[in-house]
């Protein structure tokens, strides 16, 4: 049921800030993810291609953690396992934001998966799959279809299902039920709804949260890269603090959130600004990332040394 483009970097990037009104119905649940995957940047595979073949241990053998250090020097194979760990809840709490997070990653590090694709292919009793199928349905015309869909949701012990409802609510103009229902959903533990309220496009508002982002910023690694591009300027000179943005992509770099384009920007601060407390190895690993290196064996250096720490741990 998820059709071809059901999400694309193009709409993300370009639905930052859109007026809500002005998208349609299906794409409203990504506008929560539109400030991320705009400074994360839209695909640009090429410089990476080479990482897809480094060979990734799956979770259950190396753990979360180690899969986010490989993650971290570039490897697509990485990122795409973290997804489904975010899908499945395996070694990390199940999460939609940080699963769309992880497999746009996926997408842009070389993976060999693109999003549609991997939407596309989730499993038929996945929640995840039953709200993208809900917003399907309601974009539609078939609400009621929809709104049983989201009642299984709750049903089944997912807070998401008021997501989904509260996003139905507003699409019908009804922000004041739909903000009801998203807060809600919070409350129930929803970082998808959490995300949401964050978007002020949502309530006809201007001003993005950014105290809530910040109380996400620790358990909810995406929010990062949110808060970083906020304090950039670019969007809001006057919310310009290039400090903060740092530490904030710092933050994202620490959980494999940074992304080609946040590297660009630490490296272009590093040089010009402030030198950042990196060692150098951190410093090559970035300009990995940014793309001001080339793969190869900096990357199965890299992976290498997360392997053998790993071992060494165990």
């Amino acid at each position: 049921m998820i059709e071809n483009g059901y999400l694309c970097h193009s709409f993300i990037i370009n639905s930052y800030y859109k007026p809500i009104k002005t998208c349609r119905m299906k794409k409203y649940l990504f506008m929560l993810v539109a400030t991320m995957m705009a400074s994360v940047g839209c695909t640009d595979r090429q410089f990476l291609e080479d990482s897809s073949a480094n060979n990734v241990p799956p979770a259950a053998e190396n753990g979360f953690a180690a899969l986010i250090e490989q993650a971290r020097w570039g490897d697509g194979q990485a990122f795409l396992k973290l997804a489904d760990c975010y899908r499945d809840g395996n070694g990390v709490e199940k999460d939609l934001v940080g699963m769309l997070c992880m497999a746009s990653q996926a997408e842009e590090f070389g993976g060999n998966i693109r999003m549609k694709d991997y939407l596309r292919e989730l499993p038929e009793n996945s929640d995840f799959r039953t709200i993208f199928d809900a917003m399907e349905m309601a974009e539609g015309k078939r609400g009621e279809e929809a709104r049983s869909m989201s009642e299984q949701l709750i049903a089944n012990g997912s807070p998401d299902g008021y997501t989904v409802q509260g996003v139905m609510a507003i699409a019908s103009g009804d922000t004041i039920e739909g903000r009801r229902l998203m807060e809600h959903a919070a409350s129930q533990g929803s970082s998808l709804a959490r995300i949401i309220l964050c978007i002020p496009e949502f309530y006809g508002d201007t001003t993005t949260n950014v105290e809530m982002l910040k109380a996400l910023s620790d358990d909810k690694p995406f929010a990062n890269v949110i808060l970083a591009k906020i304090y950039t300027g670019e969007d809001d000179e006057k919310l310009k603090d290039e400090s903060l943005a740092a530490h904030y992509y710092l933050k994202a770099d620490k959980n494999a959130c940074l992304g080609k384009r946040g590297a660009r920007w630490l490296m272009n601060y590093h040089r010009s600004v402030s030198k950042l407390p990196l060692a150098e190895r951190d410093i090559q690993r970035i300009q990995m990332l940014a793309g001001d290196r080339p793969v190869g064996e900096l990357a199965v250096e890299g992976q290498d040394a997360v392997v053998a720490d790993t071992i060494a741990a165990q």
